[in-house]
């Protein structure tokens, strides 16, 4: 069986160039890998496990899907995303990158990767870090045009909500503070 590579970032960004993502969901992405890398370090430092790279690769690909969704005009981004990655050879990042929009594993109350994805892309808006009550402003508004879509969005600020609480009961700053501390 051959060991998975995880890919560096010289490698994600050349992946987000051969599937034609634009510029300004790089740069989203390139964000994203910020705040998700700030919050491993301090689960690291706490003695909590937290595979880096992997989580790198994740940040830097989980949007990998959106340009094809808008081209093919159906899909879901995060299973487009997924997929892809797959065909790249590149399992484990699929498996965190499918989850990024919805958590589709077993949550038995620790985080993980997928944990620390998810959460770091719900504080960032293009290429801003905001609170989770300002991006979730922002879907709704972007993409709450139906009962049904404010019904998902609700559910996924609660996930969020719930993320954040336990993310943060293992570091030493506070949620407010990833602005600060990433400028």
């Amino acid at each position: 069986m051959a060991v998975e590579l995880i890919p560096d970032k010289e490698t994600c960004l050349a992946l987000l160039e051969k599937y034609q993502t634009p510029h300004h969901i790089v740069l989203h992405s390139l964000r994203v890998w910020e705040v998700a890398r700030l919050l491993a370090e301090g689960l690291i430092e706490r003695n909590y496990p937290v595979d880096r790279e992997l989580l790198r690769a994740s940040s830097l690909l989980h949007d990998i899907g959106k340009y094809p969704c808008i081209v093919e005009g159906r899909g879901y981004h995060d299973i487009r995303g997924a997929e892809i990655l797959e065909g790249e050879g590149m399992p484990s990042v699929a498996r965190l990158v499918v989850q990024h929009v919805i958590l589709r594993g077993a949550q038995d109350g620790s985080i993980r990767e997928e944990h620390v994805l998810l959460y770091a892309d719900k504080r960032v808006v293009h290429d801003n870090i905001v609170s989770l009550e300002d991006r979730f402003v922002y879907l709704k508004e972007t993409y709450g045009k139906s009962p049904e879509a404010r019904r998902m969005l609700l559910a996924m600020k609660d996930e969020a909500i719930r993320l954040e609480r336990s993310i943060f009961d293992l570091l030493d700053f506070e949620p407010e503070d990833v602005m600060t501390l990433l400028g």
